[in-house]
């Protein structure tokens, strides 16, 4: 049985964590160089977590692009949890944490084309033409509220 929590970061060891985590999905089994991976904005970031209990296993950040634009970047979660809905869980505290402090927000993000629908699947929708980012097929999307 599984016991996922969301959590904004608030530590040293729980960014260690997302490094770690963002390290293995994207470094290792994506093969995104580690410069390109880790771009000097983290500081810029509001970062988040999922624990399985107080296993760290998925991580993202949102970074302010305008006045009322955040983009969600750097999703990664732990290969064994990924078909366990753990990103679904990531993606909708995300953007219930942002709404509820700034309900006039938009949401964006860069979704690898591979993985679109299941950004879809939480009420993102497409714009623009698909583009690369290290060699890996990407497509604009944004958060469309649910009435």
């Amino acid at each position: 049985m599984y016991n996922f929590i969301f959590k904004k970061v608030s530590s040293k060891e729980e960014m260690d964590q997302s490094y770690a985590i963002r390290t293995k999905v994207f470094c290792e089994e994506q093969k995104i160089s580690k410069e390109i991976e880790f771009d000097n904005l983290d500081h810029l970031c509001g970062h988040f977590l999922i624990f399985d209990y107080k296993k760290a296993i998925g991580t993202a950040r949102v970074r302010q692009k305008e006045k009322n634009i955040l983009k969600i970047e750097r999703v990664a979660v732990l290969l064994e949890f990924r078909r366990l809905k753990v990103g679904s869980i990531l993606i909708k505290n995300i953007i219930e944490h942002y709404m509820n402090l700034d309900d006039n927000k938009s949401i964006i993000l860069h979704s690898q084309v591979a993985v679109a629908n299941f950004y879809k699947s939480l009420n993102f929708i497409s714009y623009g033409n698909d583009f690369f980012e290290d060699g890996i097929p990407h497509i604009a999307m944004k958060y469309v509220k649910k009435n």
